[in-house]
Order: structure tokens, then C-alpha cells, then sequence
């Protein structure tokens, strides 16, 4: 069986984990940002998409070399892989199909590359487990919602008191013990508070609050991540980041105060994660 078989060795190269078991918290923005935030820091990047059914870091990929190719312009790429499905009738044989293409792309990439980021699907497999357990560097994005705290513990009507683990912060746990039997290596988890709104709430407060209790007793760290902005979603189909020259695809010619402060939040997240 899959889960039987050894995990890869990557300790050659940093990993960077995009990961959290709930949708729709911004993971596979944050990859992107992250990736091309190192490639424009000189680094030597690989990326991984392990969403084998949305595939938005790999179509955001094909979307910036199309856009690079069509206004002849040298732009930054990572070598990627996309995992493909198994495409087999039980589950067992889709997880020894996706864990052999898992393992052949970073046997491709782990002498070769100072970075390996790898986004990961909203959903508890053995592929996303096993990822999980190669962080070096695990970030994940959440909503300023109760329901996506909910993922890391049990809320109740009193929301300052602390609820049992939830799922995804066990799966954080148990990849950090098998972490340290494998190579006696730490995870640094880093929460990221993201899709903020401009204004803040009483309801953000709040979550704040929960997260910063959270903290200490699940030992991950807290930061600030990207605002709830348009210009987020209309570079998608150019493949272009906040990071890029992008005065040229924006409606004015210029970037906005908010295009400014959303190259701002990218540029400060990448700080607060410490990377080597």
C-alpha cells in the first residue's frame, strides 16, 4: 500500500507547504505570491501542485508563460510538476500511482533547487498528509471566520474558550511527530490571517483573539496575510503577480493605492516567514 511506502527525501531544499484541510482561504494565491517573490529574490524555485482536480497554481503557470510568450517578455517561471490522478478504480492504486509521480518529482528537484513550494488540495489524503510531513516551512491561510478556526479547534458559544483539537490541527501534529522520528526535523507552522477586509470588525476581533490563545498551546506563529482585493483575481488569466510590472494590464496604466498595498502585504508576508 502507499501509506506503507518511505517518504521522499527533500532536505536538500527548503519546503514550503501550502496547506489547510478547509477551502477557499486563498492557498493557492499564496503560492503563487510566495514562488515568485523567491524567483524575483534570485532563488532557485520548484513548485508542486498536488490539486489534482483544480489545478489553479498549474492553469496560473500556463497563464504567465502564455502572457510572457505573447508580449515577448523574459518572465520568471518555476520548474513545475503537476500531479496527474491516478485514474484507477480503488483508492489504494490511485494513492501508489500519485505517491510514484510524487516521488519521481522530487527526485528530480531535490539537489537542484533552494526552494520547493507545494500547494496542496482542501482535502485530508495521504498525498496532502505525506507533504505535510516534508514541511520545513508549513503556512496556512484562513478567513477571518470562526468556521475556519473551527478546523484547529472546537468552537462554542463562549468563543474564548479553548475546544478540543480539530482535524486539521491533528493532522499538523501527527505530521510533526513523524517528522522528527524520520529526520528529527521541526516544522514551523505559520498561520496566516488572510482575504482580510479593508475595515476591521468586531467579528476580527474576535477571531484574533481566538487564534492568538490558539497559538501558544498548538505552537504555530500568526501573520498577516493578503487583503480581500480585486486585483488578486483580474491577473489570474495573464498569469501576472503584484510583484510583476503590471501597469500595462491595469485599467489606468497606473497602480491604484490598493495595487500598492497589496504589493506591500506580499513583500511583509514573506518577511514574517522567515525563510532561510
Amino acid at each position: 500500500m502507499a501509506s506503507a511506502t518511505a517518504a521522499p527525501d527533500l532536505r536538500n531544499a527548503h519546503v514550503l507547504v501550502v496547506g489547510n484541510e478547509k477551502g477557499g482561504t486563498g492557498k493557492s494565491t499564496l503560492s503563487i505570491h510566495i514562488i515568485i517573490a523567491l524567483l524575483k529574490a534570485g532563488y532557485r524555485v520548484a513548485s508542486i501542485d498536488l490539486d489534482t482536480r483544480q489545478r489553479t497554481l498549474t492553469r496560473f503557470l500556463e497563464n504567465r508563460q502564455s502572457w510572457g510568450a505573447h508580449a515577448g517578455r523574459s518572465i520568471e517561471l518555476p520548474y513545475h510538476h503537476a500531479l496527474e490522478r491516478g485514474g484507477k478504480d480503488s483508492v489504494g492504486e490511485n494513492e501508489i500511482v500519485e505517491f510514484t509521480s510524487f516521488a519521481e518529482a522530487i527526485s528530480r528537484i531535490e539537489h537542484e533547487f533552494e526552494f520547493v513550494v507545494i500547494d496542496t488540495p482542501a482535502s485530508d489524503s495521504y498525498l496532502m498528509r505525506l507533504a505535510h510531513s516534508l514541511a520545513d516551512t508549513l503556512v496556512t491561510p484562513m478567513n477571518d471566520s470562526f468556521i475556519d478556526v473551527d478546523v484547529l479547534a472546537r468552537v462554542h458559544n463562549d468563543r474564548r474558550q479553548r475546544g478540543a483539537t480539530a482535524q486539521y490541527a491533528a493532522l499538523v501534529l501527527e505530521s510533526r511527530r513523524q517528522r522528527r522520528l524520520a529526520d528529527a526535523g521541526l516544522i514551523d507552522w505559520v498561520v496566516v490571517r488572510n482575504r482580510m477586509a479593508s475595515l476591521q470588525s468586531h467579528n476580527q476581533r474576535q477571531v484574533a483573539g481566538s487564534l492568538g490563545r490558539l497559538s501558544p498551546e498548538l505552537q504555530f506563529r500568526m501573520a498577516e496575510g493578503l487583503g480581500d482585493r480585486v486585483i488578486f483575481r483580474e491577473l489570474f488569466p495573464v498569469g501576472l503577480t503584484v510583484l510583476d510590472s503590471i501597469e500595462e494590464v491595469t485599467e489606468k496604466g497606473a497602480l491604484s493605492a490598493s495595487q500598492i498595498a497589496a504589493r506591500g502585504e506580499v513583500k511583509a508576508l514573506v518577511e514574517t516567514l522567515r525563510l532561510p
